[in-house]
């Protein structure tokens, strides 16, 4: 692939700005061998028969990469690109050539109003002619590609907070966890924190460093917009007082990555969205609901709901096996609680399911495929909470009326609190 032609200077300019936010899993660190994400099935809704998903691939428009084909200014660009990792060639005394420079990409992701994180710059580089015992970077081979990240974190607090900085990059079928190389970046370079020698735990300020990824030139060639995920920060080193929701950006590499970038940004971040679990093509939104409810003093706002088809990644497909031989919808729901009550409620014990046609059934959401939630909900908190269902898209076909029933709320031991109360929102069908 000639990245230097497959890039509109002038389209990725106004796409690449375009990033993904979301849920925390375990991070590779730069020795550990890829994992492969888990085989798990989903769970059957109480109203869902079984199915797989089929689907076409999307394809970027030909017109657009003839038109790259000939851009020189994007020639120029890449040629004429200051290398922000010059560590890098001096560590595999190797030919490097700047494949792809992005020096303002806006991603940047709000853990909370005063704690952020974004990637303030990213580079391709492709690495030849370089000493054999660097080979093991790049599986081995003759050359690869390296990609930096300058990355910046804002504390805003004012107290500490703590911070490993672990990341993860997967490939766009979310077949490939690549590797972080910590060695090709200089230390001094790193992102690291001011108030202890491990460099984890960060006073209020800003904070910037890098970290490089490095990939085989085959796994380069596949790659349109792997998924880059940055963990979570805590409050006094505690995993109980997380800070926010994982970082997750999509990082385009070409005119399809941008393309596909551009697209999920405007999706809620699921877990289909977060884990790459399934490429979603959304057809139907309305965003702007903002009906509030109440149960009791905890306050339930619905916000949106999106409707989607929905195709599994190849790394994630056995786990749709119990649903057929067809096509899939997914509808997701974004509400906004708020507990201005005086009792604490399980995050993760917050029933919601679908009434069909008011009395044809009810489904149960799929807890699977909704970002992970920890702990409870005290007094005085807010959070997001997604809720999403899965259809067999012949089935949704059918489907006149759907109401979306938020409750009851359970405490720690599943005792269900304020009267076992629930409330329920009108859904607006897609069209």
């Amino acid at each position: 692939m000639d990245f230097k032609k497959m890039l509109s200077g002038c389209m990725l300019a106004m796409v690449l700005i375009l990033g993904a936010c979301g849920q925390a899993k375990d991070k590779e660190d730069e020795t550990a061998a890829a994992e492969q994400p888990d085989n798990e099935e989903l769970e059957n809704n109480e109203n869902n028969a079984e199915s797989t998903v089929t689907g076409d691939e999307t394809e970027s428009d030909a017109e657009e990469e003839s038109e790259s084909d000939t851009d020189p200014a994007v020639e120029e660009k890449n040629e004429s690109a200051e290398n922000i990792n010059p560590y890098m060639e001096e560590e595999t005394d190797g030919d490097i050539d700047i494949v792809f420079t992005n020096t303002d990409p806006n991603l940047t992701h709000a853990y909370s109003d005063k704690v952020k994180i974004s990637v303030a710059e990213y580079q391709i580089a492709h690495v030849s002619n370089m000493n054999e015992s660097v080979k093991h970077n790049f599986d081995d081979e003759d050359e690869g590609y390296v990609i930096t990240y300058k990355l910046a974190f804002e504390n805003n607090l004012d107290e500490d907070v703590f911070f490993n900085a672990s990341t993860m990059m997967l490939s766009d079928d979310g077949t490939e966890n690549l590797y972080k190389r910590v060695g090709l970046v200089d230390r001094e370079d790193w992102l690291l924190g001011d108030k202890d020698s491990a460099g984890r735990q960060f006073g209020p300020g800003k904070f910037t460093g890098m970290l490089a990824y490095t990939m085989t030139k085959a796994q380069y060639e596949r790659l349109t917009a792997p998924t880059f995920t940055i963990d979570i920060p805590m409050l006094e080193d505690d995993f109980n007082k997380r800070i926010g929701k994982d970082a997750v950006f999509k990082i385009p590499f070409n005119n399809e990555g941008a393309e596909k970038a551009s697209k999920s940004s405007a999706l809620y971040a699921d877990r289909m969205v977060l884990d790459t679990i399934a490429d979603k093509e959304l057809f139907f939104s309305k965003e702007d609901i903002n009906e509030t409810k109440k149960i009791d003093e905890v306050s339930i706002t619905l916000e949106g709901v999106q409707y989607a088809d929905v195709k599994p990644t190849a790394a994630h497909a056995s786990r749709f096996s119990n649903f057929g031989d067809g096509p899939l919808v997914a509808l997701t729901a974004k509400f906004q609680v708020k507990n201005d009550s005086k009792e604490a409620f399980t995050k993760s014990l917050i029933d919601k399911r679908l009434i069909l046609d008011q009395n044809r059934g009810k489904m149960l959401s799929e807890g699977m495929l909704e970002p992970i939630l920890y702990g409870d909900f005290q007094p005085g908190e807010s959070e997001e909470i997604l809720a999403v269902f899965l259809f067999r898209k012949d089935e949704f076909g059918l489907f006149k009326e759907l109401q979306l029933q938020f409750g009851p709320l359970a405490d720690t031991n599943a005792k269900k609190l304020f009267k076992e109360k629930s409330v329920t929102f009108d859904l607006p069908m897609a069209k």
